[in-house]
Formats: C-alpha cells, structure tokens, sequence
C-alpha cells in the first residue's frame, strides 16, 4: 500500500508518500492532491491512498528543510533506474555542509562522462531534502537551478553551513 499525507515545515506544506519499503516522493503541498496522485501514478503506476505515514518519515522531512541532522528512513528505490539509483545513492554519502559539482558526482557514481545526465536526475529527483540534491552545484559557482527554486536552494545550503562560491 502507498500512503501519503501533508507535512506543516518550518519553510511550508509539504506531501510526503511511502510504500512498505520506504518514502517514495516528498512534493510541495500547494498542488492539490489531485495532481499529487496523478504525478505520483505517472511515476510509479499506483495511486497513493491519503492516509498516516510514518512519524519518523515526517521528522526526517522536518529536519532536513531545516538543515538539521535527518533520522535515517529507508528510501523504497523500486521507482528508479539502476543509473538513477546509483547516482541518487552516491548523493546520499555527500555530507550536510558540503557542495559538489554535477561532474564530480558523475565520476564518483562510475559515470564519468554524464554530468548533463546526472543534472537531469538531479532535477527530477521525486524525494529531495531527504535525497539532497540541493548539495549539488555548478562547477562555475552558484548554486544553479533548483526544482523548488534557487532561493531555497541557497537557504537550504546555508542552514547546513555550505560556503557557496
């Protein structure tokens, strides 16, 4: 079964879905729950049920906006590509404070030549804060682009203490 439910965090409303396995989208709580389920059975081919996710998953969501140490939660990966997953999977071991460019992660997940393609997996990433792909930048400097807007990007990266070229 899938679940989702809104979240109230400090910076707004947020959806966040799970499956037995794991969480499986965290998205912005303005779109209604209409495009939620639509969005999510696109991605995933189920229709989430709105009902009583986890409490651990919603404090992990709360802490990471906040840029605060996130409990650990499982992420179900049955969504993803094996490219998908590996590169998402070696985000997850950039730790809070940090920044890394689009290439280095690219190299560091075994795929040395697909920076662009590690930038689109970056920007649909479905479960962002708790997959920080926010710590990820452009090797010019900046913070680049963010799915939830660069202004929160940067806020993101200064809560956990990021010094941004």
């Amino acid at each position: 079964m899938h679940l989702y439910c809104k979240v109230h965090t400090k910076i707004g409303d947020f959806r966040i879905a799970c499956s037995s396995k794991g969480v499986t989208a965290i998205s912005p709580g303005t779109e209604t729950d209409t495009t939620f389920e639509a969005t999510y059975r696109k991605r995933l081919g189920i229709k989430p049920d709105n009902g009583v996710v986890p409490d651990v998953y919603k404090q992990a969501l709360r802490a990471a906006v906040q840029g605060q140490k996130t409990p650990s939660v499982p992420i179900d990966w049955s969504g993803f590509t094996p490219f998908q997953e590996k590169v998402l999977k070696t985000l997850l071991k950039v730790p809070a404070g940090n920044v890394q460019s689009y290439s280095w992660l690219a190299r560091r997940a075994g795929f040395p030549k697909a920076a662009r393609a590690v930038g689109n997996v970056m920007a649909n990433n479905p479960v962002p804060f708790l997959i920080p792909c926010h710590r990820i930048v452009p090797a010019s400097g900046g913070v680049g682009n963010y799915g939830l807007g660069k202004k929160l990007k940067h806020e993101l990266l200064t809560r956990e203490g990021a010094v941004i070229k």
